[in-house]
């Protein structure tokens, strides 16, 4: 059978290459023998699977997240492998989940190991997959997985928070625009019709606003269209990697977001690099697993060039500084870890650091959002109180 691999050899160097072997465990075995670290082992029809099954259900955080922790707890009790990924596959509520691991189960009972079997069925972090490896490789399973759940825990509340803290603002934001669209759509087409049949003689500011109300209603089938491609132009630009790593950038130079993005990135790939060097995975295949499993485009190619330094000799800390990406005080970390010979307890520090301070950031952020985006609303109404009642002033004064 055919197998494509994934390898990368003592010096740091990653390719992929087509293999023949009898079983992937056998493949395994030959290429750990030839001096190879072997990142993925796949055959061709697995791949071909894959393709086919992309509109498949997404395993959920939170469901993949309670499956570890029941799976420490079993591996601790000592119960054969595939008799507690069949226990946990049937006890699990997440029909994606529990067909996911009914397929591990099937390759660890053909004589696959577990980290090729989570690997081989795609639907599971990499980082996962390589701290299982790591943790077959040392005789420490249960170690490695007790280091992914605390790194679980961590990411999965650090992002909540900042989802969270995200929310008000954007409520705001909606709220905001949904009250702008009913006042143009609603309330001043009525005055307009109200004051031309009093016959008043209309201010500039009130002209002003009732002309771009009515402009506003008759081309809303064209903006509604406008807006739909629009939308549907910017999904399909999303798939090109070019226009990602043009959205990174821009995002990242936000007046008051971009700091706050940039340090979420850095923490992220500081926490994915800890938890794989602790795990006793090598730094060149930490970095290729963590250029894989970070959110940013434009991070994944900094993470890239700095491997492919660290692969020709040079040390970490000096290659993320010439990657241009990464903090200062984040850079002085790591050279400060890398001298000591604790790096991933530094790089642990370092995420540490960065999320508490993307958690101040984002009170303050969110502290400053609220009296703006009420002022702005604040302003939205009076203008429009402003433009609709000074006809009404005239008109009185006409009166008298």
């Amino acid at each position: 059978m055919e197998y494509v691999c994934k390898i990368g050899t003592a010096s740091g160097h990653v390719t992929n290459r087509t293999e023949e072997a009898a079983s992937e465990a056998e493949l395994r075995s030959r290429l750990a023998a030839q001096g190879y670290y072997v990142f993925s082992a796949q055959p061709r029809e697995v791949l071909k699977g894959r393709l086919s099954g992309l509109g498949r259900a997404k395993i959920r955080p939170d469901d993949f997240l309670i499956f570890n922790q029941q799976f420490l707890t079993l591996s601790k009790s000592g119960l054969p492998l595939q008799k507690s990924l069949e226990l946990l596959a049937q006890q699990t509520q997440s029909e994606a989940l529990g067909a996911a691991v009914q397929a591990v189960r099937d390759k660890v009972r053909a004589g696959a190991l577990l980290s090729e079997a989570f690997d081989a069925v795609g639907q599971f972090p990499k980082v996962y997959c390589a701290s299982l490896r790591a943790g077959e490789r040392s005789g420490s399973l249960d170690r490695t997985l007790a280091q992914y759940l605390v790194y679980q825990k961590t990411t999965r509340t650090f992002r909540k928070k900042f989802l969270s803290a995200m929310i008000y603002p954007a409520f705001l934001t909606v709220f905001l625009s949904s009250l702008i669209t009913f006042v143009i759509t609603f309330i001043v087409p009525k005055f307009a019709m109200l004051y031309q049949d009093l016959g008043v003689q209309l201010p500039l500011l009130t002209q002003t606003v009732i002309s771009f109300s009515l402009g506003i209603r008759r081309f809303a089938a064209v903006i509604l269209a406008a807006l739909v491609v629009g939308v549907i132009g910017l999904r399909a630009a999303w798939r090109s990697p070019r226009m990602r790593l043009s959205f990174d950038r821009l995002k990242y130079r936000l007046p008051l977001a971009g700091k706050l993005l940039l340090k979420f990135s850095v923490a992220e790939f500081s926490r994915t690099l800890a938890t794989l060097l602790q795990g006793g995975i090598p730094l060149v295949p930490a970095l290729e697993t963590a250029k894989e499993s970070v959110s940013s485009p434009l991070l994944a190619r900094a993470i890239d060039g700095v491997r492919k330094e660290v692969t020709g000799g040079g040390s970490l800390s000096v290659s993320l500084r010439k990657s241009g990406f990464f903090p200062a005080i984040a850079l002085d970390m790591v050279e400060v870890g890398e001298t000591t010979g604790a790096l991933a307890g530094m790089l642990e520090s370092l995420a540490e650091f960065f999320e508490e301070d993307v958690n101040i950031d984002l009170a303050a952020l969110v502290a400053l959002v609220d009296p703006l985006m009420i002022a702005a609303i604040a302003v939205v109404v009076g203008f429009i109180l402003t433009a609709f009642y000074l006809p009404l002033f005239s008109l009185a004064a006409q009166v008298h």
